[in-house]
C-alpha cells in the first residue's frame, strides 16, 4: 500500500486539496513542462534546481519528490522529451524528402542545424549541457540511439555495403554538431552561406 501522500493542487478558494485520481500524474507532465521550459530558455542544467521547477509549476517542493527521487531524475526526463521532439523533426523532414536517400540524409541535415540553431537551449540540453551522474550513465546513453540509426541506415543505402556506413555517421553527426556549436559561439566569424556549407559536406562525405 503506498502510504506517500497525494500532491496537493490548488482549489479555486485558494486552498489545496488532494489531488483526485489522474492529477498525479498530469502534475508530473506539468513539473517536466515547468523543467523543460526554464532549460530551453538557458540550456543551462546547472542553473535548474527543484525550487525554481516547483515555483514554475506553483506547487510546493516537496510535491516534485513524489515524482523524481532528485534533480538529475527530472533533468533525464527532460533531455528524453527533448530527443524525442528532435528526433521527430528529423523524421518529419526526411520524409518530406521522399524515397531517395540521399535526399533523405540531405534532408535530415538541414533539420539538424535549424534545430541546433533556433532552439539553442534544448540543444545545449541534448548535447552540450553537463554529464549526468554515474547512477544515471546507463539510461541515459540509451536516449538517440533511434536518431542515429536512422541516419546511419540512410547512408548505409547511400554508400552500399562496401562503405562502414557507422563510421561515416558519426562523421556526419559530429559535423552537424560543430557546424551548430561554432555558429553559436563564433557568430562574427566569416561563415560561408549556411545551405551551401551543409550540401558542400554532404557531397564530400557522400560522393
Amino acid at each position: 500500500m503506498d502510504l506517500v501522500e497525494s500532491p496537493a493542487v490548488e482549489s479555486p478558494a485558494g486552498r489545496r486539496r488532494k489531488a483526485r485520481r489522474g492529477e498525479g500524474d498530469r502534475l508530473r507532465i506539468e513539473i517536466v513542462d515547468a523543467a523543460s521550459r526554464l532549460l530551453a530558455t538557458t540550456g543551462e542544467v546547472g542553473e535548474l534546481s527543484l525550487r525554481s521547477v516547483a515555483r514554475e509549476v506553483g506547487v510546493a517542493t516537496t510535491s516534485i519528490y513524489l515524482h523524481f527521487r532528485n534533480l538529475d531524475e527530472l533533468v533525464l526526463a527532460v533531455k528524453i522529451r527533448y530527443f524525442d521532439e528532435f528526433g521527430e523533426t528529423l523524421d518529419a523532414a526526411a520524409m518530406s524528402a521522399g524515397e531517395d536517400m540521399l535526399s533523405r540524409v540531405r534532408a535530415r541535415a538541414h533539420a539538424y542545424i535549424r534545430y541546433g540553431l533556433e532552439h539553442r537551449g534544448r540543444y545545449r540540453v541534448l548535447f552540450t549541457s553537463e554529464m549526468l551522474p554515474a547512477h544515471l550513465v546507463g539510461e541515459a546513453t540509451l536516449i538517440g540511439v533511434e536518431v542515429f540509426d536512422a541516419v546511419r541506415d540512410e547512408i548505409a543505402e547511400v554508400v552500399g555495403p562496401d562503405e562502414d556506413a557507422s563510421l561515416l555517421a558519426v562523421h556526419f553527426w559530429t559535423a552537424l554538431h560543430g557546424i551548430v556549436t561554432l555558429r553559436t559561439v563564433r557568430q562574427r566569424f566569416p561563415w560561408p552561406d549556411l545551405d551551401h556549407e551543409v550540401n558542400d559536406l554532404i557531397n564530400r562525405l557522400l560522393p
